[in-house]
C-alpha cells in the first residue's frame, strides 16, 4: 500500500473505466495520486472475429497499455464475460483488494445498464465498498477503509436515470486520455461502435455547459446528495 492517495476504478470489463473515467484517473495521477484499474472481467466475448481466448489475450494487452499509458496499475479479476455474479464472495475478494489499496476514492458503473455485467459490477462495488469499510468483516486483519468515496461513471450502455452530480475538467489530460482509449481497438474504431466519438462528444458537451472543454460526468448515489450546513 503506497502513502500517497488512491482512486480505484472498477469496470465490468476491459475498456469500460478507461472510456468512461480514464481522463479522471489521468488528471488525479497528475496530481500526485495512485490509480488502479479494476477489471472484473476482460470483454472476452465481445468480439465477432476472434474466440473468446484470441479475444480475452488481445483485451488483456490492450488493458495493460491503456493502464501505462494513464499511469494506473491494471488489477484482472477470473470472471467470465457475461456470466459474473453478483454474490458475497465475490464482493469479499473485491473488498480485500479495496483495504489492500485503501482508496480515497472509488468509481465504478451506474446500476441502470443494459448490461447485466456492469448492473452486476455496481452491485458487487456497492457491496464491497460496505464491506471494507466495517472493521468486522475480518479480510486477512488489514485495517478498515475509512472516508472513501463512491462514484458512478458515465457510459453509453447505463444510461437509465444517470444525472450528472459532479463534473471533473479533463480538458488538460485529454491527449492522455485518447492515446488509453485507443490502446484498444473497439477505441480506434474497429468495433460495431464509435466508443471515442461518443465519450469525446459527451466530455465536449458537458465542457460546453460548465464552462471549461472538455469535462467528464460522475453521480453519486441519491442518499449522499443530503448535507447539513449552519449557513447557505
Amino acid at each position: 500500500m503506497s502513502d500517497r492517495t488512491c482512486i480505484v476504478a472498477v469496470g465490468a470489463h476491459a475498456a469500460d473505466m478507461e472510456f468512461s473515467a480514464g481522463g479522471v484517473l489521468r488528471k488525479h495521477v497528475r496530481a500526485g495520486w495512485d490509480a488502479h484499474l479494476v477489471h472484473m472481467t476482460l470483454g472476452e466475448k465481445g468480439s465477432a472475429t476472434l474466440s473468446p481466448e484470441e479475444y480475452g489475450a488481445q483485451k488483456r494487452r490492450e488493458a495493460l497499455e491503456a493502464a501505462r499509458l494513464l499511469g494506473a496499475t491494471a488489477h484482472f479479476l477470473p470472471y467470465p464475460d457475461g456470466e459474473l455474479p453478483a454474490t458475497d464472495a465475490l464482493a469479499g475478494e473485491l473488498a480485500l483488494l479495496l483495504r489492500r489499496l485503501q482508496p480515497a476514492v472509488i468509481v465504478t458503473h451506474w446500476p441502470g445498464s443494459i448490461h447485466l455485467d456492469h448492473t452486476h459490477t455496481h452491485q458487487i462495488v456497492v457491496r464491497a465498498h460496505f464491506m471494507a469499510a466495517i472493521r468486522h468483516f475480518a479480510l486477512e486483519g488489514l485495517p478498515p477503509l475509512r472516508g472513501c468515496r463512491l462514484y458512478f461513471a458515465e457510459n453509453w450502455e447505463d444510461p437509465t436515470d444517470f444525472r450528472p452530480y459532479v463534473f471533473v475538467d479533463i480538458s488538460a489530460v485529454m491527449a492522455d486520455w485518447e492515446q488509453a482509449c485507443k490502446a484498444y481497438a473497439i477505441g480506434r474504431g474497429e468495433g460495431g461502435f464509435p466508443y471515442w466519438d461518443w465519450y469525446e462528444a459527451r466530455t465536449r458537451q458537458h465542457g460546453i455547459m460548465r464552462g471549461v472543454g472538455h469535462a467528464q460526468a460522475l453521480a453519486i448515489d441519491a442518499q449522499s446528495q443530503y448535507r447539513v450546513q449552519e449557513l447557505l
